[in-house]
């Protein structure tokens, strides 16, 4: 997988610094999080909660900027719209999409941790 497809390493870095060991603890800390993020749009998903959709949507976006993974934030704004606009039904499959961009963008950061940075 290139994981440039998915992120954008030398984007996130810059918003880091170039601090790589601070880009990291984010990647490591969005690793943590995110599937709590995704689990809370999920469940909010379920009971039909629009209001929650959208925040729980709201807060996946927001901690996708820093690894800058462009396809997941759009589809995570996507989806927080839809909550807004209280479109639970259109929600379903945007929701799934967002879940096969997260699981992209997991790989992708799990490569990046596990053999470091490109030259």
């Amino acid at each position: 997988m290139d994981t440039l497809a998915v992120f954008v390493l030398s984007e996130a870095l810059d918003l880091a610094d170039g601090d790589r060991e601070f880009f990291l603890s984010l990647a490591n800390l969005f690793l943590q999080e995110s599937p709590k993020e995704l689990a809370a749009a999920r469940a909010a998903l379920a009971r039909q909660d629009c209001r929650g959709l959208a925040a729980a949507a709201h807060k996946l976006k927001g901690s996708v900027l820093p690894i800058c993974a462009p396809r997941l934030f759009e589809r995570a704004q996507r989806l927080e719209l839809l909550g807004r606009q209280g479109d639970c039904a259109e929600a379903e499959p945007v929701c799934a999409d967002v879940e096969r961009c997260l699981a992209e963008v997991h790989a992708a950061l799990r490569d990046v941790i596990a053999g470091g940075f490109p030259s």
